[in-house]
């Protein structure tokens, strides 16, 4: 990497994955400028670290189990004076959109050492306007107030907003996730696995082979032991035990 004359820039590396911070260490090692102060392999004890070792540019990396990157973004944001971050991630067209909406910096694994000299170099330079308290608002406007989960599918995962989800059925040790219309995905999960990622608040059990969006419910019919949910003028109804439909309602309460 070319040296890069100037004053010391002290940061922090979160990343989940031993290997990936590692590489990166090492291809910061190669500017004598940069003083790594950590590396932090728990997302959890990110934000502790942060705030304790206070780095002039902290790299963050996104999907992490535990906690993301913007969800350790927004608890920075709100303890106040969060440092310029620098986001690396695999390739995730949602992601990258997030952070160009910011106007943060981000890297693509496997980081290159080009690519790494560039980041450093616009960071410098962005220094005097850097805005990182209105950069994290864009990002939460943008990603975390849509909730997203990561559910597994043949050859890779999808990252979905829980906000579409219509209803989910169990199709054996797999899972069908329906949007309305004629969208869907299946899931490489089963029913219960997925059950477990969802907001709370939000979804409920039926049946054991059927999870519903209550935010669609629109009527829960005791007699026909039927729940109905409409969405864009679409309805769906399924069959729902009487148990259920009691402790649907202590559910909505």
């Amino acid at each position: 990497m070319t040296r890069m004359p100037g004053k010391s820039i002290s940061c922090l590396i979160v990343d989940d994955e031993p290997a990936a911070s590692a590489a990166l260490e090492n291809l910061l090692k190669e500017c004598p400028e940069v003083r790594i102060l950590d590396i932090i392999n728990d997302p959890v004890k990110a934000v502790e670290a942060v705030l304790d070792k206070k780095p002039d540019l902290l790299f963050l990396d996104i999907q992490m189990p535990g906690k993301s990157g913007f969800e350790i973004a927004k608890e920075l944001h709100d303890a106040g004076n969060p440092p310029p971050i620098i986001f690396v991630t695999g390739f995730d067209n949602y992601a990258i959109a997030a952070i160009r909406h910011a106007a943060f910096d981000f890297l693509v694994k496997p980081v290159q050492a080009a690519e790494l000299e560039h980041a450093l170099e616009r960071f410098r330079n962005a220094l005097p306007k850097h805005d990182p308290v209105d950069q994290i608002r864009k990002l939460v406007e943008r990603t975390l107030s849509r909730p997203r989960i990561k559910i597994s599918a043949a050859g890779g995962f999808t990252l979905i907003n829980t906000d579409d989800i219509v209803y989910i059925r169990a199709d054996w040790n797999y899972s069908e996730l329906f949007f309305g219309g004629e969208k869907s995905a299946l899931a490489t999960m089963n029913i219960g696995a997925i059950m477990e990622t969802l907001p709370e608040s939000s979804f409920f059990r039926i049946s054991r082979s059927l999870i519903i969006n209550v935010n669609y419910l629109t009527k829960v019919s005791r007699r026909k032991r039927e729940a109905i949910l409409v969405k864009d003028g679409q309805e769906y109804r399924f069959p729902i035990p009487l148990l259920n439909i009691r402790k649907l309602e202590r559910f909505l309460e």
